[in-house]
């Protein structure tokens, strides 16, 4: 398998990489969004984050993926496949997708000398405008499922579905609120006027203000790569990120040259016709 990187240069790639490859994010990712059943048997605990294969259809890469291999009840070996859905058209077949790719962690499981084939768990990030109304299971894509099962069976994936909705629950995770309401966010036609409305929420400021500097800084790169840079200039951004004047250089210092590229890459485009939009 590939070095464990993401395997295309996209926002949403990069920004789903390095949330979900942060072991302490990923861990309750998995016990927030994963079936009761599943947490109950897998150790967490020792749970390690292995090299993982970008999947991509005609040379275009649709999905980034994190995969952790985590060893389940009675010697058991396990994986969590967790996948990133971005594209604005929810995809009709999921399901043999996700087939396509837990074969593949299969094959290189048993490649490496084991005798029995690991559990394959799919979560999966929506995060599309549309709703994402398509079955889960695939058994349903069969004429007769109950006929279809019988011969080839896989479990449903996990969806989880980012609402439109600044007020849902899934926002106030204290854990992981910021970084579904950065995605929401850089699903709009503009970022800086979402993310900004995400602040003015009583329970986000005080919460935000408390994070680690590195994630402040992951945030605003990912805001900073989707907004359009004619209309918000680095500060601006920054400032909705953090007050704090120090933060705020040490940000500047980081992501400036990006941020510049960026804006560059972006005219360009709209001098061809093309979007602002990332």
């Amino acid at each position: 398998m590939k070095k464990n990187v993401p395997a295309v240069t996209t926002p949403h790639n990069n920004f789903f990489f390095q949330v979900l490859s942060r072991r302490e994010k990923s861990t309750i990712f998995f016990k927030r969004y994963l079936p009761e059943k599943v947490v109950e048997m897998a150790n967490l605990d020792q749970m390690t984050l292995v090299e993982s294969q970008h999947m991509s259809t005609g040379g275009v890469s649709l999905y980034n993926d994190i995969l952790y291999r985590c060893p389940f009840n009675n010697r058991q070996t396990g994986y969590f496949f967790a996948v990133c859905e971005h594209q604005s058209t929810p995809d009709a077949q999921m399901p043999l997708r996700l087939a396509k790719y837990n074969l593949a962690v299969i094959e290189s499981h048993m490649k490496q000398k084991h005798k029995t084939f690991p559990i394959v768990v799919n979560p999966v990030l929506y995060t599309g405008k549309k709703p994402l109304n398509y079955s889960t299971a695939f058994d349903d894509y069969y004429a007769h499922p109950e006929i279809g099962a019988q011969y080839l069976h896989l479990a449903p994936f996990n969806l989880i579905q980012l609402p439109e909705d600044q007020n849902d629950i899934i926002y106030q995770d204290q854990a992981l609120g910021l970084y579904f309401a950065a995605f929401r966010s850089c699903r709009d036609n503009d970022p800086y006027t979402g993310f900004a409305k995400f602040m003015e929420h009583n329970w986000f400021p005080e919460y935000f203000d408390n994070l680690p500097f590195v994630e402040k800084e992951i945030i605003a790169r990912y805001i900073g790569w989707c907004v359009n840079k004619e209309q918000y200039d680095l500060e601006k951004v920054l400032t909705l990120i953090t007050k704090n004047q120090q933060e705020i250089r040490k940000i500047m210092t980081s992501v400036a040259q990006q941020y510049v590229n960026q804006g560059i890459a972006q005219g360009m485009q709209m001098g061809r016709g093309g979007t602002s939009s990332c």
